[in-house]
């Protein structure tokens, strides 16, 4: 046999066994990491629904009930109401005391419209609660 068959091993050295070892159990921690994170941020966030029927007043109050099915608490320091108009829109906004819903729960909550609006909205007219960085459409209820 020639010398260079002759120093040849079929096993790696045991340093390097170790080494990829290591290399194995710091990506596979990385990867868990970095699953774990991004999954528990995605999850965090309000999800809104309106129950029941909103409804508009003829004295320019909106009353709506909203549920948040969501893993987190839904602000409502900015929240507005945009309904469509036969003319453009209106925008009309809160008047609750109610400062956030927390999640899984919901809230009743009052909007003020612009007064001398009423007629200008149709029955059944298409509207978007916009509340901290969320929103959700429904149809707005005349009573007749």
């Amino acid at each position: 046999m020639s010398p260079m068959l002759k120093r040849r091993k079929g096993a790696l050295p045991p340093i390097v066994a170790v080494l990829i070892t290591v290399a194995a159990i710091v990506t596979t921690a990385l990867v868990v990491y970095f699953l774990y994170t991004t999954t528990a941020r995605a999850t965090r966030t309000a999800m809104l629904s309106v129950v029941g029927a909103p409804t508009l007043y003829a004295d320019g109050k909106l009353y709506l009930t909203v549920k948040n099915d969501g893993t987190a608490d839904l602000p409502l320091s900015d929240a507005k109401v945009v309904m469509q108009t036969t003319g453009g829109s209106v925008v009309c906004n809160l008047t609750s005391t109610t400062d956030s819903i927390p999640a899984g729960s919901s809230a009743n909550l009052l909007f003020s419209c612009p007064p001398g609006k009423f007629n200008e909205i149709p029955d059944g007219a298409l509207a978007k609660l916009q509340a901290g960085g969320y929103e959700v459409s429904f149809a707005v209820a005349k009573p007749g």
